[in-house]
């Protein structure tokens, strides 16, 4: 980043209450221990701290300009530091990351969606990566703060562009679009994903739409053609469609297959051509995933060999399907986060991936599923019944219901365990398991199951 004192009162439509306007700023930090010559403090309200408390700290250690929401400016003028009083300094950091954005004329790839975001957004940079230099966002920096320090890291050296969009609320996909103005933009699929704050699946939807909304006819919105809600969202958007799916689309899959090693194998059919792919991952769920960023590599002129190449050489995402082996069993961390889509999905893969040993799942809570919470996790029981798992343990509050629902589709009593605390579970699980089983650890992420890596007794993890 490269941006003049003028440029940033410019963005953020800010006064400058201290300081001159011949510096620049070369980055943005959030954190005042990260602030140097050259740096830009945006000062951001939290539960816990202000980071207006610290604008005086960031000053000390060289910053070139801050930001604040306070109009008494009187105490740092002795700093030769610029600072710019703005009305919202979270707004700002967005308005700035926007100007920034429209310095570069390059495709920008936008991703949402309730389910396979972050590996779907892993593999579209993967594939891009091999013959673009692409920026991505890194881990969750997803939301109103991580995008905008995402996008600010543009330079002359990118070529290409792969953001993760996430969401709590109407509106916050519509302001990420606005700040990092995608010009192909992809929906994953729609599920029952932060119900207790939106409250249907309807308006998930559009909340997920404002994605789509935000295209202008010249841009590309790829469109899973297996999910319902997605299909109407593309039917409403203004820009060119791609389809996507398992079995039709423009984009599709063909002959899948899971393999004996844990991973996916599928003819990948682009534009009348097509070419075999092997994914490190199992499961229907991430060949989705792998269509979707084919799709959105494609969009990006990435030829098909590119794209079979990247997805090949592409792996799980930490917490995604993760294989691990401790003393014969066979884990996967799948332990993230959850909703019902999800676990159904890797309920699925789990029973797909039983070879000699026995399927156990460990399920915890999905959160945030609003007033159906207590119907959702007995359809997950009914589920793992139906999926043949062979064991199911069961952490949280709402564990009795998931057991009500195996019970009830005719899971034996003697194979449902509902745990207490992670210590229970693994002494009951550490108890049953054998060498040759398979492990699925799967629940919402304040659950923190994969903390069961580290109790279960065995001989040492080997990823």
């Amino acid at each position: 980043m490269n941006l003049s004192i003028a440029d940033i009162l410019s963005a953020t439509r800010g006064t400058l209450l201290a300081g001159g306007i011949s510096a620049r700023a070369s980055e943005v930090v959030i954190d005042s221990r990260a602030a140097g010559p050259g740096s830009l403090f945006v000062p951001l309200r939290g539960t816990r701290h202000d980071g207006h408390a610290f604008i005086e700290s960031a000053f000390t250690q060289g910053a070139s300009a801050a930001l604040t929401e306070h109009a008494d400016a009187a105490h740092l003028q002795r700093f030769p530091g610029a600072l710019i009083g703005v009305e919202n300094t979270l707004r700002a950091l967005g308005d700035i990351a926007a100007f920034w954005r429209r310095a570069f004329r390059l495709p920008l790839i936008g991703i949402t969606g309730s389910n396979g975001k972050t590996t779907t957004k892993e593999m579209t940079a993967a594939i891009i990566g091999r013959s673009r230099a692409c920026l991505k966002n890194e881990g969750n920096f997803n939301n109103l703060i991580g995008l905008p320090l995402s996008v600010v890291k543009l330079g002359a050296e990118h070529q290409a562009a792969v953001l993760e969009m996430g969401m709590s609320e109407p509106g916050e996909i519509r302001r990420l679009a606005e700040i990092a103005a995608p010009t192909i933009g992809v929906i994953t699929n729609i599920g029952p994903c932060h119900l207790e704050q939106l409250g249907s699946l309807e308006a998930i939807a559009a909340a997920k739409g404002e994605l789509f909304e935000a295209l202008g006819p010249d841009d590309v919105a790829l469109v899973n053609r297996d999910d319902e809600h997605v299909r109407a969202l593309g039917s409403a958007t203004r820009a060119r469609v791609l389809t996507f799916g398992l079995a039709a689309g423009d984009i599709h899959a063909a002959h899948i297959q899971q393999d004996s090693a844990g991973g996916s194998i599928f003819e990948l059919h682009i534009a009348q051509t097509c070419v075999s792919v092997r994914l490190a991952m199992d499961g229907a769920h991430f060949v989705s995933n792998a269509l979707a960023a084919a799709a959105a590599a494609h969009a990006a002129g990435i030829g098909i060999d590119d794209i079979a190449a990247g997805l090949c050489a592409s792996g799980p995402v930490a917490g995604r399907m993760q294989r691990f082996n401790r003393g014969g069993l066979e884990i996967i961390n799948d332990a993230y986060n959850a909703n019902p889509v999800s676990v159904r999905a890797a309920l699925a893969a789990l029973a797909a991936t039983r070879r000699s040993g026995r399927a156990i799942a460990v399920l915890g809570d999905m959160l945030e599923l609003g007033e159906r919470s207590v119907d959702y996790h007995r359809e997950i029981g009914v589920c793992a019944a139906q999926a043949g798992i062979d064991r199911l343990f069961v952490l949280g509050s709402f564990a009795r219901h998931v057991c009500e629902g195996a019970r009830s589709a005719g899971m034996p009593g003697n194979r449902i365990c509902a745990c207490e605390s992670l210590n229970e579970l693994a002494a009951e699980l550490a108890a049953v398991a054998r060498p040759g089983d398979v492990v699925l650890l799967k629940g919402s992420r304040r659950m923190q199951l994969e903390k069961l890596l580290d109790l279960l007794p065995g001989d040492g993890l080997q990823a």
